[in-house]
């Protein structure tokens, strides 16, 4: 399942098979041979569920030596990554992701992935490549490994790669972020007091109509007040390796490898090079060495990612409210012309939470012969039965206003509301 390469001169005895892989862990946690010396790892791994990407990633930086240099390498399948600090809200078109990530066939799904360190959010894919460098955070700085992939690309053919002021890599002629520049990697950091992490990744061959499809245009986003990160778009590009050769080898491997000289150019000779499949490993086939249970941290690691909890509970406290406030003064599309203009909701989430809920102009059934008086009573009434629900665990806005309020609502007017809700926040899915 798995391979260790090992070399001299200072060779650990280390195991990567499936069942082993915590023997990996162990090899990586290893003390340099001196103090004058640095200890280098390699690790590849070859499977694609992104949880386990990431699950592992995090592992290895938690548990390799604070002196180590690791460089891991691997790509996911499709799959949106967003920021430790992000709102899904306002950087995922959440109903283009929904309808994929419950597709029939296996090559339409597109995950949400929640990673654990900061930046944009990103689409991967078969034909995005990711580099992870661990290393000591004394000396770290956010440009030293960016420019170490730039190399590996000049080296590749591709002459115009360099590092901008915002710490991409970048293609082209221009020096400026007009057009002829364009993004083939981004990346983000994890720093702690004793390790950094510096993780990116590479267009060699992504899906780029997938990107614009996913990650702009959010329905959500004109009605939300964010304090969470907002990523920062730019113009991307697929990068063609010189000697590419697709029916000869993969694109990724070829660009792995350079990747992995100029790493041990810049620290040294691996004294490991692993390979691991991380879809094996993550498996529960048998109950006892799947789901990653050799390793309790790096299973609760792995599970956590795929809740919704963390995926969207993790989310930065942020407003909603379709109508124009003092404090989001902002414009707000024109709504449906189904939904009744009078309604209006407001809240504050935090945490995934509903507070400070504000609710007014329900569309309530012409039966209940509801005055002005009754309505405002009403409305409060409804407010306060949404106070505390968890936002993404709210699969119907329809069934949800219609439970909220004391008294029977227009079949049509809550349709149409209810109907446009779902539309803004998508999360049907998960």
């Amino acid at each position: 399942m798995a391979a260790l390469i090992v070399r001299p001169p200072h060779a650990l005895s280390c195991l990567a098979r499936a069942r082993d892989l915590g023997r990996l862990l162990d090899c990586v946690s290893q003390p340099p041979p001196s103090d004058a010396e640095q200890i280098v790892h390699i690790v590849h791994s070859v499977g694609r569920n992104p949880y386990a990407n990431l699950a592992m990633e995090h592992r290895l930086f938690e548990r390799a030596h604070a002196e180590s240099r690791l460089l891991l390498l691997y790509r996911n399948a499709p799959c949106v990554v967003i920021g430790r600090n992000q709102n899904p809200w306002t950087e995922v078109n959440l109903n283009r992701l929904s309808a994929r990530a419950s597709a029939q066939t296996s090559s339409d799904i597109v995950q949400l992935v929640r990673r654990r360190s900061g930046g944009g959010a990103v689409y991967h894919d078969a034909g995005n490549a990711n580099w992870s460098v661990h290393m000591p955070s004394a000396g770290f700085d956010r440009d030293q490994h960016a420019l170490m992939v730039a190399r590996a690309l000049q080296k590749l053919g591709v002459a115009s790669a360099r590092v901008n002021e915002r710490h991409d890599i970048v293609i082209g002629t221009s020096n400026t972020a007009d057009d002829g520049t364009y993004k083939i990697s981004g990346s983000a950091y994890k720093l702690t007091s004793r390790r950094a992490m510096h993780h990116g990744t590479c267009l060699l061959g992504a899906d780029l109509a997938a990107v614009s499809g996913l990650l702009r245009a959010p329905p959500a986003a004109p009605y939300l007040k964010a304090r969470g990160v907002a990523s920062v778009r730019s113009p991307v590009r697929n990068v063609t390796l010189a000697g590419e050769d697709k029916g000869a080898h993969d694109p990724h491997d070829h660009f792995g490898a350079a990747v992995a000289a100029e790493f041990e150019t810049m620290y040294g000779q691996a004294a490991s090079n692993t390979t691991i499949d991380v879809d094996a490993l993550a498996a529960d086939t048998d109950g006892t060495e799947g789901g990653f249970a050799f390793d309790p941290k790096l299973s609760n690691g792995y599970n956590e990612l795929m809740t919704a909890d963390w995926l969207f509970g993790q989310t930065p406290q942020f407003t909603f409210s379709t109508q124009p406030t003092e404090e989001d003064p902002r414009e707000r599309p024109l709504r449906p012309l189904d939904v009744p203009p009078q309604f209006d909701l407001s809240f504050t989430a935090r945490h995934g939470r509903l507070q400070e809920v504000v609710v007014s102009g329900l569309p309530y059934d012409a039966s209940e012969d509801v005055d002005s008086d009754c309505a405002t009573d009403f409305d409060r009434a409804a407010a306060a039965a949404l106070e505390g629900r968890t936002l993404y665990e709210i699969r119907d806005w329809r069934a949800v206003l219609a439970e909220a309020s004391p008294v029977s609502l227009d079949a049509a007017g809550i349709a149409s509301t209810g109907g446009w809700l779902n539309e803004l926040f998508g999360v049907q899915c998960y």
